[in-house]
Order: C-alpha cells, then structure tokens, then sequence
C-alpha cells in the first residue's frame, strides 16, 4: 500500500465505540486481526497491552484525559486494523505481517505501561491555563505507522494543535509528504461566531520560513505572514467546534514558543511590518 494512501485512510478512518475493547479472535474478520489471533506471541501482547491501557484508565481521574486516552486508544486500533503498510518496490526490512504487528503492539503497550501518556496531557493543560479557551481549542490529526524507507513501522502522529484567547484562534500542524515536513502556520478569529482564516505561513519544504521574533533578522524579506490565505484541500484550516479533543496524548506537549505567545496575547497580530497578501491562485496565472 502506498504511504500517501494510508495517510489519507488514517485521516478519514471511523473510530467505532467498540474498538476500545479488548481484541475478541471469535469475532475476528479484518486480516490484521486473523493473523493476531493466528500467532500465540502476538495474542498476548495484544492481551497485554489491553490490561495496560485499562490499567491507564483506572489510574486516570481527569475525566479529560480519560477521554482523552479512550479516543487515543481507538484511533490506534484502527489504523493496526487497516494492517501493515508497505511502500511498493521497497527492500521490507520485514516480509512476515505477523512478525510486523508483534512489534507495534509491543510498542503499545510500552506506550502505555509509562508516564507519558498523562504528561503530556498535563503539559497541555499547563500551557492552556494561560489563554480563555474556547471552542475552537484543542487538538486533530491522523496517525499511521511509518514503514521502511522512513522508519521502521513507528507509530506517528501529525496532530494539529489550535489555541484560543478570545476572539483570536492561533493553529499550527505539521504535514509530512515523501520524507519531508511543513510546519503550517494560521491565525483566525471569530466572525459570528465561526473562525475566519486572517493570516498563514508555511516552514519547511520548498525553502517556505515564517518569520519568528528571534529569526527575523536573518530570514530576509521573504519570510512573512500571507494575509489573503486561501485555504484549499490539504491546507490547514480553521478548526470546526466539535471536531477537536481537548488533549491528545500523542500530541506536542510543548508548543508555547515566542510567535505563539505574541499570536495569542498581542494586541495586533500578525505583525504589519512582516505581514503582506499573497497574490490569488487566479491573478498569479495572469
């Protein structure tokens, strides 16, 4: 299966309440879960990573991070469910499929057997107490696992992080395409009561630079906030209320760096001096 497909499966992947369970090989009908089921080794790890997450659970009072956790877990059924994930024409550093979800269910239930989990949540929540809040904060993105040629069947997760104070809604994620990552950047704010894209910029491929406080004296001109964005398929976009976990477990524990202070707390932003429209798709082929 090629890497873009498991990306796009992974972001549109349905999380059934069910999948939280415990692996039931009576009821297995996925190929993933017959060759679990098939390998005794494979089974009792399955087995106990199960005891582990609800391990995790019944040592979790924050009914957030529960939460939180429940839909952490799922989301990982899910994309063990879809099964490995091959590029084609790639050298496997491993052909055996059960040898492959022996590991990343060790993983798991590594993941889950440590501290973690819960601190980056209470990272999270730390980082969040400075700002209101709102609807429109929180966190969403797809994971998957990454096969050779960019790791080694890792678990990874590009998780959209958005802060709110008041009005103002300040958004950053991080896409990964063909072995290389972007850092994008928006700001919104509120408008009747629904987030409207004012400014973006983009890190990473492509030679792309926001320009940061402690950066913009060596970035150039180049580097500036696009205040016509145009968000369009794969762009990040405003967050939809409803749609976000108020923590993820796999998200950044951190992201509190100068441009998101100023993002948030600052009385104008983005700064006007670093800050111009981009030209439309439609006047660029003029």
């Amino acid at each position: 299966m090629k890497l873009v497909s498991v990306l796009a499966l992974a972001a549109c992947a349905v999380i059934s309440p069910s999948a939280v369970q415990a692996l039931d090989c009576a009821k297995a009908s996925l190929p993933a879960e017959k060759l679990i089921c098939a390998s005794p080794e494979a089974r009792r790890a399955d087995e106990a990573m199960s005891v582990a997450y609800f391990a995790l659970l019944r040592r979790t009072t924050d009914p957030d991070f529960r939460e939180a956790l429940i839909r952490s877990q799922r989301r990982w059924i899910e994309a063990r469910s879809r099964g490995v994930p091959r590029i084609e024409g790639e050298q496997e550093e491993e052909a055996d499929d059960r040898k492959v979800l022996l590991k990343i269910t060790r993983d798991r239930l590594n993941f889950l057997k440590g501290n973690e989990p819960i601190r980056t949540m209470e990272q999270q929540r730390k980082i969040a107490s400075k700002e209101s809040g709102g609807p429109f904060a929180g966190y969403e993105g797809p994971c998957g696992f990454m096969p050779p040629r960019y790791g080694h069947w890792e678990y990874a997760c590009w998780i959209t992080t958005h802060r709110q104070h008041n009005g103002r809604i300040c958004s950053v994620g991080m896409e990964w395409a063909s072995g290389h990552t972007t850092e994008r950047r928006l700001v919104s704010v509120t408008t009747n009561g629904e987030p409207r894209p004012v400014a973006s910029c983009y890190t990473g491929y492509a030679g792309l630079v926001c320009p940061d406080p402690e950066n913009i004296a060596s970035v150039g001109p180049a580097a500036h906030w696009n205040t016509n964005p145009q968000i369009s398929f794969g762009d990040l976009g405003p967050p939809r209320a409803g749609s976000l976990t108020k923590y993820d477990p796999e998200g950044p524990a951190g992201l509190d760096e100068p441009w998101m202070q100023d993002c948030l707390f600052a009385p104008n932003y983005p700064p006007p001096d670093v800050s111009r429209p981009n030209p439309a798709p439609a006047e660029k082929n003029r």
